[in-house]
């Protein structure tokens, strides 16, 4: 098997050395794997490219440089994009540069990818599983949306057998080749986040196995939290519409991009609770309270 290792990264260097550490003392694996690491530096100033080719000379990696406004999306979509041109790959695995891989990573993804085209014929998405550093729990992987209307989801916990789910995080997720033949790369009209969510579900849709190992195979803390809903409605009005319209804040525009490419029957409620959200906080935060219970 030979993987591309998609990672973008924007400074945050402490976090990518512990990334490529943990990727380091993942190997050996089987013989008859390969990998090459295709590394987005979108414009950091940290020194990020040149320290990891001083300190990682034996890993196989080719790092691109972004124009500093890629974001997310935009920086995983330029390393698929190389990944892509070079060819030859069987799988490329979105990889968070602040996810520690656990050494039974690439077992796991053989095996699942030799499960995937045993039980359904081909190759298809296979979500890895994180905890939190604390131990508190699953942090990021695969989930099922349980109510079509809020969207709810909850997280498949693993439990030592492949288990179905409707989409997942790109935190540690491999996707086979005729997925990507089939999907292409994240669509690029998102700015930051929410690619993940919307090429894992569409791909479920469109038929294509999308599960989660079977075990834990990364250590990732979730750090996203969107802002409380008491200082959200303390901020001035321009201020709330800078939040809303942010890629790193509640980001608006990719939320209603998933609504009309996965769910189009919710486009108009989150259109305008997004901008009741903004005229009137207060109101929408008590709302959300009440249906929420």
């Amino acid at each position: 098997m030979n993987v591309a290792i998609l990672i973008t990264v924007f400074n945050r260097l402490n976090k990518t050395i512990e990334c490529f550490n943990s990727i380091l003392q993942s190997f050996p694996v089987p013989p008859s794997f390969k990998y090459k690491i295709f590394l987005t530096d979108d414009g950091s100033t940290d020194g990020t490219s040149e320290s990891i080719k001083s300190l990682f000379p034996n890993l196989n990696i080719e790092i691109l440089k972004g124009n500093g406004q890629l974001y997310w999306n935009g920086g995983m979509n330029n390393s698929w994009l190389a990944a892509i041109k070079e060819g030859g790959f069987d799988g490329y695995l979105w990889l968070n540069n602040d996810s520690i891989i656990l050494p039974n990573l690439w077992n796991e993804i053989i095996d699942a990818h030799q499960y995937s085209m045993d039980t359904f014929g081909q190759g298809g998405v296979y979500i890895g599983s994180t905890y939190n550093k604390e131990l508190t729990g699953l942090s990021y992987g695969g989930f099922n949306f349980i109510n079509r209307w809020t969207l709810k989801d909850q997280f498949v916990i693993p439990n030592g057998k492949y288990q179905n789910c409707q989409a997942g995080h790109g935190n540690i997720t491999f996707i086979s080749d005729n997925v990507v033949k089939n999907e292409g790369v994240f669509c690029d009209k998102y700015i930051h986040s929410g690619g993940d969510h919307d090429y894992t579900y569409l791909a479920f849709k469109h038929g294509f196995p999308v599960f989660i190992l079977k075990e834990y195979v990364g250590i990732c803390d979730n750090d996203h939290t969107e802002m409380d809903g008491s200082d959200f409605i303390n901020l001035k009005f321009q201020e709330r519409k800078k939040y809303l319209k942010s890629p790193l804040g509640y980001n608006l525009n990719n939320t209603l991009l998933f609504q009309k490419r996965c769910f189009p029957y919710r486009y108009f409620p989150v259109l305008i609770a997004g901008y009741a959200k903004l005229f009137f906080p207060r109101l929408y935060f008590n709302l959300i309270k009440f249906l929420r219970k």
